[in-house]
C-alpha cells in the first residue's frame, strides 16, 4: 500500500525536467541517473506499481568488543559459498563495517528479486543447510545485539543500477530516519524532487528504501563519496541548488530521529 501511494504522489515529468535543467547535465553519472528517473515517470500506465517486486533485507549485527575480526573471518569463509548458490533466491548486495557511528557493527544488505516469496524460500533453504545453521549459531555467540528490517525501494530510485557506478576505494554513508507515522508519503514526494538536486559526479545517491517489516516508518538513504572531505564539499554545494533548502525545510518536520553512519566495505562485499 505504501509503495503504491508513494508512486501516485510522484511529481510530473515536466517538473523533473525543470529540476534537471536547473542543475545542468555535466557528468556521465548524473546524465544516466536522471535518465533512469525520467524513464520511471514516463513508462507504461502501470506507474502506480513499484518498479519491481524485489524486496530487501538490511541486517545490523553489533559485536561484542574485540570480536569483530573473528566475525569477519567466519563471514569471509561462509558467505561467498552462499552467494555462489544461485538456487537460493537472494543476493548479497553489500557488506560493511561501521567506521564512524556505532562501533563494532557489521551491516549486510540483501536483495530478494522474487519478493516476499523469495524471503520465505531462501530462509527455508538456508534453515536446512547444516553448515550455514552452524555458522549462524557461531556468529550469534559473538554478538551483543542484532536486528533486521525488510525494505522496499522508493519507486524513483534504482539502487542496483547505481551500485554499478560506484568507484571502489571510497566510503559509504548510511543515513537512517525514523519518520512520524503517516508521513512516509510526504517524505517520498519531497525526495523524488530533492534527489535530482543531489546528483553529481562526486555525490552519488546509491539507494533509498523504506521499511515494511521490523521497525516501521524507517527510511534509509545510502550515499557514496571518495572520502570525508569530498562528502563535506558536496553536501555544502547542495545548498547552492535552487530549491534544496525547501526540500530540507519540508522534510525535517517529518522526522522523529535520524543518524548517520560512515561505512567501509568488507573484503567479501560485492559493492566496494
Amino acid at each position: 500500500m505504501a509503495s503504491s501511494l508513494l508512486s501516485l504522489r510522484r511529481p510530473a515529468p515536466a517538473l523533473l525536467r525543470s529540476a534537471v535543467r536547473s542543475i545542468g547535465v555535466s557528468s556521465f553519472d548524473r546524465k544516466n541517473f536522471v535518465s533512469r528517473i525520467l524513464d520511471r515517470y514516463e513508462g507504461p500506465a502501470e506507474m502506480s506499481q513499484p518498479p519491481s517486486e524485489a524486496v530487501y533485507e538490511l541486517q545490523f549485527h553489533t559485536l561484542q568488543p574485540g570480536r569483530i575480526e573473528s566475525y569477519l573471518k567466519a563471514a569471509e569463509e561462509e558467505l561467498p559459498r552462499i552467494m555462489a548458490d544461485k538456487t537460493i533466491p537472494r543476493n548479497l548486495l553489500a557488506s560493511w563495517t561501521v567506521d564512524i557511528g556505532e562501533q563494532d557493527t557489521a551491516i549486510h544488505l540483501w536483495s530478494y528479486p522474487t519478493g516476499y516469496s523469495g524471503v520465505h524460500e531462501a530462509k527455508d533453504m538456508l534453515g536446512k543447510d547444516e553448515r550455514y545453521v552452524s555458522y549462524i549459531q557461531q556468529q550469534a555467540n559473538l554478538m551483543r545485539e542484532r536486528q533486521n528490517q525488510i525494505l522496499v525501494e522508493f519507486s524513483f530510485w534504482n539502487s542496483e543500477e547505481m551500485m554499478k557506478t560506484c568507484t571502489p576505494g571510497g566510503i559509504f554513508e548510511l543515513r537512517s530516519y525514523q519518520l512520524k507515522p503517516g508521513t512516509l508519503m510526504d517524505w517520498g514526494q519531497e525526495w523524488s524532487r530533492g534527489i535530482i538536486k543531489r546528483i553529481d559526479a562526486e555525490d552519488k545517491p546509491v539507494g533509498g528504501w523504506f521499511s515494511q517489516i521490523g521497525d516501521l516508518y524507517m527510511v534509509h538513504h545510502l550515499w557514496s563519496y571518495k572520502n570525508l572531505q569530498i562528502r563535506k564539499e558536496v553536501r555544502e554545494s547542495a545548498w547552492k541548488q535552487p530549491g534544496w533548502d525547501e526540500v530540507v525545510a519540508r522534510t525535517v518536520p517529518l522526522v522523529r530521529w535520524m543518524k548517520s553512519s560512515v561505512l567501509r566495505p568488507t573484503s567479501f562485499s560485492p559493492l566496494k
